[in-house]
């Protein structure tokens, strides 16, 4: 048994032996893949997905809890401002508003009486015939029928505004999305939570509501360009622009104890097209940033900086070589550490058979692009591949072998081609 395990741990040395000298070759260089650079255009995008939602989109319900008596429309029919959608039952309101009028007109005819009444005893008062306490009681009868004719009409005016209400009519043009119910169901009313019978959309104004990651919420502005890819049409894209961005962030459950903390974001489409419906998934790209003629180095070849094992400890003593010291070719080394130290990110650039360790600055990420602002000129040759060489054996003054066309085996992404080339 010891001895399986012996020649099991043995293969699996050599295995990992095989693997760390994978990018070597026989003479000690490593292979890898170059390019030089280039400018060209980018684009820094947030990507989030949605659903899409009418622009413009009304909810019809009932006051009052009662039952559906006819429906005139289905979903999908397209209906004008003032078109019939929906009665609900309207009896026991009709009841209500002829006691409502009735009592208008009885508070209007005792109203008249008061009046007429109250002219009488002007005439007695200014001929001196009544007290002024007679007169005080006929004003304030007057004044009383006047408040209950005037309670009875609000009474009267809010009965018919409720009967109404029971016959649903189009507020506005629109596509009818939604129909909740049947001739005969009961239909849930009130001020609280009334069930919601009809929606009346507008379709031909949709927009995205997306949730957007707080890490990218402080690059999108209002009026940012937004690409929006609808599900149910594929290969086709829609222009869009951002119009609301949210203050109050939406907290929720990634899938385990960690919160996620996101903002909602409203993108207006630009583009509508007849057949979306509300509720399609959408996946929006937000513009935050462009960049022409931009410097730009592929993702892959960014990395940290490392120090070399191979790398043999400085002599102290100083040997002239050329029209330089070795001192002051340590000085050089002291100022590149010191560029390192504000930017710790490095390519490694190619300087004939060997690379050399670059400090760089970098600003937008394209799709697969960082844009360079500092640290490389253009056509500079830098490693591009592969990621082993990259990650973990290269060092400043490694020696290198180069791959046959390794940069037409490279075609890089990032946004439309440059109009120069």
């Amino acid at each position: 048994m010891n001895n399986k395990m012996k020649a099991g741990l043995g293969v699996l040395v050599l295995c990992l032996g095989a693997y760390f000298m994978s990018s070597s070759d026989s003479d000690g260089s490593i292979e890898v893949s170059t390019m030089k650079l280039e400018r060209k255009y980018l684009q820094s995008k947030v990507v989030a997905d949605g659903v899409l939602t009418p622009e413009t989109e009304v909810k019809l319900s009932a006051n009052n809890t009662t039952y559906i008596t006819d429906i005139a429309v289905k979903e999908g029919d397209f209906v004008k401002k003032g078109d019939f959608l929906m009665a609900l039952d309207d009896r026991q309101q009709k009841a209500a508003t002829e006691a409502s009028r009735a009592g208008v007109e009885a508070t209007k005819v005792q109203l008249q009486q008061r009046k007429s009444q109250q002219i009488r005893q002007e005439k007695l008062y200014e001929q001196g015939l009544i007290s002024d306490q007679e007169m005080e009681n006929t004003n304030s009868s007057y004044a009383s029928a006047l408040s209950s004719f005037n309670s009875a009409g609000a009474r009267y005016i809010q009965d018919e505004d409720a009967l109404s209400k029971l016959r649903l009519i189009a507020p506005q043009d629109g596509t009818i999305t939604f129909i909740d119910g049947e001739v005969g169901d009961l239909a849930q009313g009130g001020m609280f939570n009334p069930s919601v019978l009809l929606k009346l959309s507008d379709l031909s104004k949709m927009e995205v509501y997306v949730n957007v990651n707080e890490n990218d919420i402080a690059d999108i502005s209002i009026n940012d360009i937004a690409i929006v890819e609808v599900d149910a049409y594929q290969d086709q894209t829609f222009k869009g622009v951002v119009k609301e961005v949210a203050y109050a962030s939406i907290t929720s459950s990634g899938g385990s104890q960690q919160q996620v903390t996101n903002f909602q974001v409203k993108i207006q489409m630009l583009e509508v097209v007849d057949g979306m419906r509300p509720g399609m998934s959408a996946t929006v790209e937000i513009v935050t940033e462009e960049r022409n003629q931009a410097l730009a180095i592929p993702i892959q070849s960014l990395t940290t900086p490392r120090e070399s094992a191979k790398k043999k400890p400085e002599s102290k003593v100083s040997l002239t070589v050329g029209a330089e010291t070795t001192s002051s070719l340590n000085k050089k080394d002291q100022n590149k550490n010191q560029r390192g130290k504000k930017n710790r990110t490095v390519v490694f650039v190619v300087n004939g058979n060997t690379v050399e360790q670059r400090f760089v600055e970098v600003g937008i990420v394209g799709d697969r692009d960082y844009e360079v602002l500092s640290g490389l000129e253009e056509e500079e040759e830098i490693v591009t591949g592969g990621f082993v060489a990259i990650s973990r054996d290269l060092y400043d003054g490694a020696a290198i072998t180069i791959k046959e066309q390794s940069e037409k085996s490279y075609k890089r992404g990032g946004g439309r081609p440059d109009s120069s080339n």
